[in-house]
């Protein structure tokens, strides 16, 4: 038996297989459909539609064989795809000093006839054969031969037909999150936004009028303060969100200096900071460069920088940055009051995000934290939260190098 020869272009053509995500799927009628013609115009007991993996030969469609797949190595379809013809036939295994000893002749299913055609693609790259088999010798003759071929370039059309269809169903997923997304926003505009200014106007009107005591105007003031600050931080990150949705995946790359970039968005948390106590620390290493949008990692430290100040007095806020296993490890800590599983595990569900007040009173929307994930999703990189009450919250990321 003759190995199969593997072709020079064998990672690339790899490479374009995977990409259909077919591999190991149901069996559709569609393709049952095209093997059980083929059977029938070459009047063989044995039709297969044949992926070629790394290792195996893999059928996305057979008729009058039991097994789901070959090794590789045994493969007549793996001589198929190597080979420069348009069709390659064995008109009698037994005869043939490449296949006579092979298991497939010699064993189950004891095929004595061999016809395949390979699947070419649009790019050029053999995904696989459609071939037909028999138990004794045979020929096919030029109609059928014809027939194999028009039959393989179907096969590559139903191919190209199911990886639209599910580039189109991501999207439409993708589109249906962002619609979501968008109403939750709007949800929170309308009651996050607008109760704060409500009430300011409502103690602006009190004062015009002199009903509120000198004491009461202050307290309220402040209150009111309290929540415009919440509110500005909102209005910041939906604009930051919105200017991102706008520009789609289509991020502005540049190389970034993390330490640098860590100092100035501490520069800019100084004086929230200093009114409660809390030290910022920036253990970023220094030779760290990461290649990302420089906006959206600003949107990202941002928020949880200033998450964790608002769950953190008289504590220590840390972020830590270095290269680990070809990845760039980011993690913004806090020593602060920490939350229990059950409200770690609803921190980034839309369907039940939630305000929890600061401990200096500060009020929030629940939407910086989802804003952010989505922030990191698009950088393609990863976000993991752990946390313990009383003992503080630790939040990791993981960005490619």
């Amino acid at each position: 038996m003759v190995t199969p020869p593997i072709p020079s272009d064998d990672q690339k053509r790899l490479k374009e297989l995977y990409r259909y995500e077919v591999l190991d799927t149901t069996y559709e009628d569609e393709f049952n459909d095209v093997v059980k013609l083929a059977a029938t115009i070459c009047g063989t007991p044995i039709a297969l539609i044949s992926l070629i993996d790394a290792k195996r030969q893999w059928f996305k469609a057979k008729i009058g064989i039991e097994l789901n797949e070959f090794p590789r190595e045994i493969s007549f379809c793996a001589h198929t795809i190597a080979s420069d013809n348009e069709a390659f036939e064995v008109p009698d295994t037994t005869k043939d000093d490449r296949f006579f000893d092979s298991p497939l002749v010699v064993g189950e299913p004891y095929i004595q006839f061999y016809a395949g055609v390979p699947l070419i693609n649009s790019n050029g790259f053999k995904m696989g054969t459609i071939s037909v088999m028999d138990t004794k010798p045979g020929e096919l003759n030029r109609e059928q031969i014809f027939t194999l071929q028009t039959l393989a370039r179907q096969v590559v059309k139903l191919l190209d037909q199911n990886l639209l269809n599910k580039q189109l169903e991501q999207q439409r997923i993708k589109l249906q999150q962002q619609m979501e997304l968008q109403n939750r926003i709007l949800s929170i505009i309308a009651h996050d936004v607008r109760n704060p200014i409500g009430a300011v106007k409502s103690i602006i009107e009190l004062n015009a009028r002199k009903i509120l005591s000198q004491q009461d105007s202050v307290e309220l003031m402040n209150m009111a303060g309290k929540q415009i600050d919440g509110t500005v931080e909102l209005l910041n990150n939906l604009v930051d969100w919105g200017s991102m949705q706008m520009r789609g995946q289509g991020f502005e790359t540049e190389k970034v200096h993390m330490r640098t970039l860590v100092s100035n968005m501490f520069k800019s948390f100084e004086v929230m900071s200093s009114l409660k106590s809390n030290i910022m620390v920036n253990l970023v290493d220094e030779d760290l460069f990461v290649r990302s949008d420089i906006n959206a990692m600003r949107f990202i430290l941002r928020n949880l920088i200033s998450n964790a100040n608002k769950f953190t007095k008289e504590g220590v806020i840390t972020v830590y940055a270095h290269k680990e296993e070809g990845k760039v490890m980011v993690s913004v800590s806090d020593t602060g009051v920490g939350m229990s599983a059950d409200m770690q595990s609803k921190l980034f569900d839309g369907d039940h995000y939630q305000s929890t007040t600061g401990t200096g009173d500060e009020k929030g929307s629940g939407l910086g934290l989802i804003l952010t994930k989505d922030f990191i999703e698009m950088l393609g990189g990863t976000i993991k939260v752990e946390s313990q009450l009383d003992k503080g919250t630790s939040v990791y990321m993981h960005f490619n190098d």
